[in-house]
């Protein structure tokens, strides 16, 4: 807690700065290094790899506009991204797969530490929307500075929202002096972000945590509990690290897209999604679904799209068993989903029945169990998700 508080010392520091001493030319100038700091504080290495990677996809954007190759250097950039991305995330679990498997294979091999840079997933994600954005001719002209401090700037780097250009671009250009209101909102946003982080999600993890990792010491009624509060709290982890992120833009005079809208309250695991995790889950549609299962869809690729859409999401937090199984229960759950809207449409009343208000509480609290039963691969082992499912069914 005294590690947060000197950061929002630091960050008053810079507020003051920013809009009293710095001129409004030098204030994009002035964000950039401030979130390079940031980054340099974790790492230097890392402010300098991700420095590499805005050059060259700004320069690939550069050569988009202005030559005839254009889909081969989109080509060459995607594959580097994403071949960035399949390494840091993945080359862990194929040495453990190798380490795994017996002596004879890996007994004179000795296999480096690879370390996923902080932030990195949410950079990738920036870059990639950039230059395929620049390629349909979508994305504003702006100077190396002001995409720099697109890809880098410092309240999104570690939890996002993943922002789009276009959005934040405008307001980069268009500054403004202090805004009281904006300083109002921004630590309304913050405050309520630490008590979601630090005090709910906090205190909800001493009571649930201990049940989880031990549940044969626990009645089924206090692990089933247990589940919903691990949900609850892993909600109030990322919404509180959104809240802190919106506010501290608010700051700086920057409105950043909201990244959750309730998504317990939902009452089926469609809305659910486009409630979770807002700013990756639209990510993944315009740039995963509808570029390889959008054109021209028959309702096999519908589906097909959906539950690779679900898994690709799932396994890009990690490669592992339990995010696979989260992904796939997560795709088999939207696929039934809109298999069961294909049904109501062919019998009407099917429709009218389960379209009563008063069932919306028993869908609200069916999402709710689904959406949090899942959660369990996300926060335990393997074997010990296992071992909770085991106590309760």
């Amino acid at each position: 807690m005294e590690k947060i508080l000197g950061l929002y010392i630091l960050l008053f520091i810079s507020v003051l700065a920013y809009y009293f001493f710095i001129p409004h030319k030098w204030r994009s100038l002035f964000l950039l290094l401030l979130s390079l700091l940031f980054i340099a504080c974790y790492n230097i290495q890392y402010a300098c790899y991700f420095l590499f990677n805005i050059i060259l996809v700004y320069r690939a954007g550069i050569f988009i506009e202005k030559e005839n190759n254009k889909k081969i250097i989109l080509q060459f950039v995607l594959i580097w991204l994403i071949g960035n991305i399949c390494f840091f995330k993945y080359t862990e679990v194929l040495f453990n797969a190798i380490e795994r498997s017996g002596p004879s294979l890996n007994s004179s091999i000795s296999f480096p530490e690879i370390i996923l840079p902080l932030g990195f997933s949410y950079i990738t994600f920036r870059l990639i929307h950039y230059i395929v954005e620049v390629y349909r001719k979508n994305m504003p002209r702006g100077s190396f500075i002001d995409f720099a401090l697109y890809v880098l700037f410092f309240p999104t780097f570690l939890a996002g929202p993943v922002e789009r250009f276009q959005r934040f671009y405008p307001q980069t250009i268009g500054q403004k002096d202090v805004q009281i209101s904006d300083i109002n909102y921004g630590l309304f946003r913050i405050i309520g972000g630490l008590v979601k982080k630090f005090i709910i999600a906090d205190y909800l993890a001493k009571w649930i945590m201990p049940v989880l990792y031990m549940p044969q010491h626990y009645t089924k009624a206090a692990v089933v509990l247990s589940i919903y509060g691990l949900a609850i709290r892993i909600y109030m982890d990322f919404a509180g690290y959104t809240d802190m992120a919106i506010g501290t833009a608010r700051l700086f005079g920057y409105k950043i897209m909201e990244n959750f809208d309730r998504p317990f309250l939902k009452k089926n695991i469609a809305l659910f999604w486009r409630s979770w995790h807002i700013s990756i889950y639209n990510w993944i549609r315009d740039y995963f679904f509808f570029p390889f299962f959008g054109h021209r869809p028959s309702a096999l690729k519908i589906y097909a799209g959906i539950f690779f859409s679900m898994l690709g999401f799932h396994l890009w937090h990690k490669g592992s068993l339990s995010f696979f199984i989260l992904g796939t229960y997560h795709g088999l759950g939207l696929v039934a989903w809109h298999l069961f809207q294909e049904i109501k449409r062919k019998y009407p009343l099917v429709a009218r029945f389960t379209m009563h208000r008063y069932l919306d509480p028993i869908s609200t609290f069916a999402t709710f169990s689904f959406v949090s039963f899942g959660v369990i691969f996300f926060s335990l082992s393997i074997d010990n998700a296992f071992t909770v499912l085991q106590k309760i069914f």
